[in-house]
């Protein structure tokens, strides 16, 4: 029995507004994320929404690989099998290793990362799941590595990413059976 309770805004049925929000990210995504598809319940909110998505993922001031990084622990955090299958399969093709991806849920105790990746990881447990300040000491480490720009990326990545984890299970746009 699928999960669905909320449904989310179909072609067929948009309104004209929607509908050219829903064809534009057609023609720029392989395949639309369902969230995209709630979203448009507000298609001004979703276009600009994803001005600031594509500028974020694309900015090259972040590595792609620790950009993946911080979006499948965040995905993992919030318990979004959807984001976790997607963002994996994202991880595998940016460079990491199903050993690495395995090594996510205890990253500090293992082998698999370096210092600058377990600092990654550990900001990701803290902004994604943890209230307060982020420790001064880890955002220092950061932004030695990565500099200013890039731990503010990070950071909007690390945001998107619980966003969409936090959306897609409150709302239900995955069936669990397809993601055991």
């Amino acid at each position: 029995m699928p999960d669905r309770i909320i449904e989310p805004v179909s072609l067929r049925d948009a309104n004209p507004e929607a509908r050219a929000v829903l064809d534009t990210l057609r023609k720029s995504h392989a395949k639309v994320p369902v969230s995209f598809a709630y979203m448009a319940v507000q298609p001004g909110a979703l276009e600009g929404f994803e001005q600031f998505y594509q500028g974020v993922i694309g900015d090259p001031r972040l590595d792609e690989k620790y950009r993946e990084l911080a979006y499948l622990k965040t995905a993992m955090l919030a318990g979004c099998k959807l984001c976790i299958a997607n963002h994996s399969a994202s991880a595998l093709r940016v460079g990491w290793s199903e050993a690495q991806i395995a090594a996510m849920a205890d990253f500090s105790g293992s082998d698999a990362f370096n210092e600058l990746e377990k600092a990654i990881l550990s900001y990701t447990e803290h902004v994604a799941g943890k209230s307060g300040k982020s420790p001064a000491s880890l955002l220092q480490q950061l932004h030695a590595a990565l500099g200013n720009d890039g731990v503010v990326i990070l950071t909007q990545v690390i945001g998107i990413a619980n966003l969409f984890s936090r959306f897609n299970n409150a709302l239900h746009t995955y069936d669990s059976a397809d993601y055991p």
